[in-house]
């Protein structure tokens, strides 16, 4: 192997390495997708939103007849971090990791429909 061929292993080698490090620090472009409702609805909210890279769960929280949904950190999906950024009274709240999961709950029948479609 000469010099040329050696400084131009070493140079791809560099980029490979480069391209590694950079897709370990800022993941491969995906992001997670939710619902988002962030004022509160009292009928279905279908508005689909990408999440930013650093939040990775999607929270349904509800309190009376309004239901508040968006993105947030998994590490932000506790009682006490909910109640400062939603000043409401009596609410319920749940965080997933999958994509859309925060919807409306559906009935056995769309469910059994859903289940009917895929096969």
């Amino acid at each position: 192997m000469n010099r040329r061929d050696s400084a131009s292993v070493t140079m791809r080698s560099s980029v490979v390495f480069c391209l590694g490090v950079s897709f370990a620090m800022f993941g491969f472009g995906l992001s997670l997708q939710c619902y988002s409702c962030p004022d509160g609805s009292s009928s279905g909210c279908d508005v689909k939103h990408d999440c930013r890279q650093a939040e990775d769960s999607c929270l349904k929280l509800t309190s009376g007849e309004q239901t508040y949904t968006g993105c947030l950190r998994y590490t932000d999906c506790d009682f006490m971090t909910l109640a400062v950024r939603y000043s409401v009274p009596d609410f319920e709240f749940s965080c997933c990791q999958s994509k859309l999961c925060n919807g409306q709950e559906k009935s056995a029948f769309q469910k059994f429909k859903d289940i009917s479609v895929k096969k």
